[in-house]
C-alpha cells in the first residue's frame, strides 16, 4: 500500500511538471511536382522554403512573461537531402537548421529573441507578393542586397500598438554567411557582395508596420555585412473580392562577376483572388538601373486550388525579359510548375 501511495506521488509530481510545461510543436510544408520551361522539366518543390519542418516551442513563465525558440530546415523532397548553397565563402552548407534557429523572451513589452534569423526587411517583403515568394509566377522583389538571414542576431519586435508595430535587430560581424546578401534581381543574373567585404560591417535593419482592416503598410531599412544599402516601402490593401499588394525597393548592388556597382529601383504589383477553391493570382515586377541597358521585368500567373485548409493544387507560369537577361542562356525561357503542397 505505501509504495502504491509513492508510486501515486511521484506520479502526480510528475505530472504537475509536465502541465507547467508548454507543448513542443513540430510543423512544416511537403511540395512536390514539376517545374520547368518547354525544354526541360525536373521534378521538385516549386521552392525551397515550401519544403521544410520547424519544431518549435513555448512555456508560460509567468507574470505575462513567456519564453520560446524556433528551429527551422529545409530539405529537398526528390532526395531528402538539405536545401543548402555550397561553393561560397561562409555558405550554409554545413549547418542543419540553416533557415532559422533562436531563443527568446517575450512580454506586455514585446520580445527579444536571439541566434540565427530573417532580418527586418526581409521578414517583412514576403508578405507582399501574391504568390508568397514561391512558384515559378512569383514577382517578389528579392530585397537586393538586404541581408536575408544574419547569425549571431539580437532581434527585437514591439507590440501592435495602435496598429503599428516596430522591429529592429543587429548582428556579429563575423560569420555571416555570403549567399545571405545574395539577390535575384534578374532570372540568371544574379549578383552578391565581393568576397573581400564579407563581414566588413555588423548587419543591422529596422522595420515599421501599420496593420489595420484591409490596410497594410510597412517601410523598412537594411545595411548588410558589406555595408551596402537597402531601403523597401511596402503595401496592399484587401478589397474582400481581391487583395491587391506593391513593393518597392531601392539599393546599391553589385552584378555577377562584381566588377561594376548600380544603384537599382525595383518595383512589384500583384494581386490574389478567390473565388470559392480556387485562388487566382497575377503580379508584374519591374527593375532600372543607374547602368545603361540594365532593365529587367517579369510576368506572373497562377492558380491554386484548396482540397482543404492544408493541401492544395498549383499551377503557375513566369515569364522574364528586358536588357538584363540579353545573352544569359535560358534566361527569358517561360517556366512552368505543376504540383501539390501539404501543410502541417
Amino acid at each position: 500500500m505505501k509504495k502504491s501511495l509513492l508510486a501515486l506521488a511521484v506520479l502526480g509530481a510528475f505530472a504537475s511538471v509536465a502541465s507547467a510545461q508548454s507543448s513542443v510543436t513540430l510543423s512544416g510544408t511537403i511540395d512536390a511536382g514539376v517545374t520547368g520551361t518547354s525544354n526541360d522539366w525536373h521534378l521538385g518543390g516549386s521552392q525551397s522554403g515550401y519544403n521544410a519542418f520547424t519544431i518549435s516551442g513555448r512555456e508560460d513563465l509567468g507574470g505575462g512573461m513567456s519564453a520560446f525558440f524556433v528551429l527551422n530546415h529545409r530539405f529537398r523532397v526528390q532526395d531528402g537531402k538539405s536545401n543548402t548553397s555550397t561553393g561560397n565563402p561562409g555558405d550554409a552548407s554545413n549547418t542543419v537548421f540553416w533557415r532559422n534557429s533562436f531563443v527568446g523572451l517575450a512580454s506586455g513589452a514585446g520580445d527579444i529573441r536571439m541566434g540565427r534569423m530573417l532580418m527586418p526587411l526581409q521578414d517583412m517583403n514576403g508578405g507582399f507578393d501574391a504568390f508568397d515568394t514561391g512558384y515559378v509566377g512569383s514577382t517578389h522583389t528579392g530585397g537586393l542586397t538586404a541581408t536575408v538571414r544574419a547569425n549571431s542576431t539580437i532581434y527585437y519586435r514591439s507590440p501592435s500598438l495602435g496598429g503599428f508595430k516596430l522591429e529592429a535587430a543587429i548582428a556579429a560581424a563575423e560569420g555571416q554567411y555570403i549567399n545571405d546578401t545574395a539577390g535575384t534581381f534578374a532570372a540568371g543574373s544574379g549578383f552578391q557582395i565581393p568576397t573581400a567585404l564579407l563581414n566588413k560591417e555588423r548587419p543591422m535593419g529596422v522595420s515599421l508596420r501599420y496593420a489595420a482592416g484591409p490596410i497594410n503598410l510597412g517601410l523598412a531599412f537594411d545595411k548588410n555585412t558589406a555595408d551596402y544599402d537597402t531601403t523597401g516601402l511596402y503595401g496592399s490593401y484587401d478589397f474582400g473580392s481581391f487583395k491587391l499588394l506593391g513593393q518597392w525597393e531601392n539599393g546599391t548592388i553589385n552584378n555577377a562577376a562584381g566588377t561594376a556597382k548600380e544603384d537599382v529601383d525595383i518595383y512589384s504589383i500583384s494581386a490574389r483572388m478567390p473565388v470559392g477553391a480556387f485562388i487566382f493570382k497575377a503580379g508584374y515586377v519591374w527593375g532600372t538601373s543607374s547602368l545603361p541597358n540594365k532593365d529587367a521585368n517579369k510576368f506572373g500567373l497562377g492558380a491554386e486550388y484548396l482540397l482543404s485548409k492544408r493541401t492544395s493544387l498549383y499551377s503557375n507560369v513566369g515569364k522574364p525579359g528586358g536588357d538584363r537577361t540579353n545573352g544569359i542562356t535560358g534566361a527569358t525561357d517561360t517556366k512552368f510548375d505543376l504540383g501539390i503542397t501539404h501543410r502541417f
